[in-house]
């Protein structure tokens, strides 16, 4: 760790007295490996090493110990009880990503700080990424609440959710079992110890993705195959430096279904009448430098990241009556297909220096290079070319494109240690796009402890979104329905922008804990897709809506003794259109849970949750839901590393198809190191 302990003495010592939660074992990221051991340490809220309870914005930590407690089986179900954090079911794929209310693309999802390539529209963006990421290699989660663009400019409008991967510790094998209604997975996590001066580790995993048919929907879901695969090494350099190098590989072939349906024409149309393919691959490469100096510690990072997809689909009609085939073939050709390519590299670096006994500087820059090419840009793009596919004997042509965007920043951070209550953190940032200028985001947060036992935070800041490639120059041509649908980006898009502000009282007091947060989000300038001359089949991307994003989050809990806590959350969200005053979808008004926790912290024993989740007037398509769900998870330990558990989400089969809730989920697992 850093040397800070001139700057903080006081701080760090108010922060040790006041934790009430045990020990977690936390790392800077991929380049600073150093291993610490303090009350619940972040570093994405100031790109720092700091505590939890001393840092001014909101943020909260899931440990291993957590995931493990709930008996996740993937990310999204790591993060089902985060404060403020919805990560409901998108429909036939995927899962909305929104903290605090703010849409699913306002969410800046980093692996130990590192972007990497995914969708990029506002439907799109995010809503699988969570799903290509390994859990059998994650040591925690971070979750930083409300706008952090001043530090990581574009894309974190909303929050941050930073994955933290696992560091080699000593030689060791986990491997790992689940099965369930989701999904059956098998894993494999690969500790090579330290070999000489090069420490290392490996992952695997293999899912298979279950088909499940949508009640509401058309079809299924994506089901079928995925393997994944993650290597990280660290050669030490001596003298307080290191290399650090990672590489993966994320490959998907999954096909969807389509139910028995009578079309719009009065045809029936079978299951096996239509299926598609979706074939994903994402190749992910880092390589990084860090060191440390009496004074601070320093970074440097190169990275790429490649996402290719390919969408397949076929209609087979041969054995339908001839107007039948008619009727059908109008709606949909015989074989379609669709191609993209999205890429991601650059550099970035920074610097963080101990000033004086009451100032930590940290200071950095980045470059980016965004390229996306397919035939969803059409001829939007640059290099337009015609190309062509056969399938089903049938031939389909399409124009296909390319389109860069390049971006380039600085940023600038003091953590001003005031006096032994007060910490204020200043930050500010410029971002400059090729698409559309230069946008400067600045934030000030600040702590001030009231006693041994309570503090108030306060954060105000700007956050921004930069308009994605596929936004400026998509040039999409898809036929449904009968008729063709086209897409078009727009070149003139300004940036979404948002005012953040948030208040926050905590308190611990005996065995007692809780906090409560005001926020609100202004935000204007946000994008979206807007009919051309009226008709539904012909939309364009426009700067058109503004919204008002406010709430409250309530968090009280007890421990009632070493074994048993009771915890209840609750957050109330008003997400409103300022254009017309109405409500924006996907967003319930309160979401609360009430938590029954137990653990024996024997090597040998149990640990369990039972939680109870209310959803009070969950807005979708201009219709409001009020659901209640119940869940439980048990875990038996054999030994430390070794554990069998089962758990069922939704124990009273509760269905509303509308919003993706389609009933009991169960799952079974087990887990062992040698």
């Amino acid at each position: 760790m850093m040397s800070i302990a001139k700057k903080k003495s006081a701080l760090l010592t108010l922060s040790i007295l006041l934790s009430l939660s045990a020990p977690t074992y936390a790392a800077e990221s991929s380049t600073n490996a150093d291993t610490v051991k303090t009350p619940d340490v972040v570093v994405t809220a100031t790109r720092t090493q700091e505590e939890v309870k001393a840092v001014p914005q909101t943020v909260e930590v899931i440990t291993q110990e957590d995931i493990e407690k709930l008996g996740a089986t993937d990310v999204y179900s790591a993060l089902r009880l985060a404060s403020n954090v919805d990560v409901t079911s998108a429909g036939m794929a995927g899962h909305n990503v929104m903290i605090r209310g703010m849409s699913t693309n306002h969410t800046l999802i980093l692996v130990d700080g590192k972007r990497f390539a995914g969708e990029d529209t506002s439907t799109t963006q995010n809503v699988y990424a969570l799903g290509r990421l390994s859990l059998s290699n994650i040591e925690r989660i971070e979750i930083v609440r409300g706008s952090a663009s001043a530090q990581y400019g574009s894309d974190a409008l909303g929050g941050v959710i930073n994955i933290i991967t696992k560091k080699s510790e000593k030689p060791s094998t986990t491997v790992g079992f689940s099965t369930g209604s989701d999904a059956i997975n098998n894993y494999y996590h690969f500790d090579f110890g330290k070999q000489g001066k090069f420490s290392s580790t490996f992952d695997a995993r293999f899912t298979d993705v279950r088909k499940n048919m949508h009640s509401g929907d058309e079809g299924s879901n994506y089901y079928g195959p995925i393997q994944d695969f993650n290597f990280s090494g660290t050669y030490d350099l001596g003298d307080n430096k290191q290399l650090d190098l990672t590489l993966g590989y994320y490959n998907e072939h999954t096909k969807a279904d389509y139910a028995d349906s009578w079309t719009s024409s009065g045809v029936f149309q079978t299951s096996k009448d239509k299926k598609e393919w979706y074939d994903y691959r994402r190749y992910d490469y880092s390589l990084g430098y860090s060191g440390k100096t009496d004074s601070g510690d320093y970074m440097i990072r190169a990275f790429y990241s490649k996402l290719d997809k390919e969408n397949k689909l076929y209609n087979y009609r041969d054995n339908l009556p001839g107007p039948m085939e008619s009727i059908l073939g109008g709606m949909y050709p015989k074989y379609d297909w669709d191609k993209s390519k999205y890429t991601l590299y650059g550099i970035e670096g920074k610097n963080t220096m101990q000033l004086n006994d009451d100032h930590l500087l940290t200071f950095g820059a980045e470059y980016r290079k965004n390229k996306v090419e397919g035939t969803r840009l059409g001829d939007g793009g640059d290099n337009v070319q015609n190309v062509s596919q056969s399938g089903n004997g049938y031939t389909s042509n399409k124009s296909y494109s390319e389109k860069e965007v390049n971006t380039w920043a600085g940023y600038i951070q003091d953590e001003w240690m005031v006096n032994d209550k007060l910490l204020i953190i200043p930050s500010v940032r410029y971002d400059h796009d090729s698409s559309f200028g230069g946008e400067t985001t600045p934030k000030i947060g600040a702590t001030y402890f009231l006693s041994d036992n309570s503090r108030i935070k306060a954060n105000w800041g700007k956050g921004f979104k930069a308009p994605t490639i596929s936004e400026l120059y998509m040039a999409m041509h898809r036929a449904m329905g009968g008729q063709t649908v086209n897409v078009y980006g727009n070149p003139d898009l300004k940036p979404e922008e948002a005012t953040s502000w948030d208040i926050s009282f905590e308190a611990e007091k005996d065995n007692n804990f809780g906090k409560i947060t005001y926020f609100n989000n202004d935000v204007k300038n946000l994008i979206t897709t807007q009919p051309i001359g009226g008709s539904y089949y012909d939309q364009r991307y426009v700067n058109v809506a503004e919204a008002e994003i406010d709430g409250v989050e309530l968090e009280i809990g007890r421990n009632l003794d070493d074994k048993w806590t009771v915890k209840a959350t609750s957050n109330w969200i008003d997400a409103t259109d300022k254009s017309d005053g109405s409500r924006l979808d996907n967003r319930a008004k309160n979401m609360t849970t009430l938590q029954l926790i137990y653990d024996d912290h024997d090597d040998n024993g149990y640990s369990a949750v039972l939680w109870q989740q209310w959803a009070n007037d969950y807005r979708y398509d201009d219709n409001d839901y009020t659901f209640n769900t119940t869940n439980f998870v048990i875990n038996k330990k054999f030994g430390e590393g070794n554990r069998v558990y089962a758990g069922v989400d939704n124990i009273f089969d509760k269905k509303v198809s509308d919003i993706g809730l389609d009933g009991m989920v169960w799952r079974l697992g087990a887990e062992w190191t040698f």
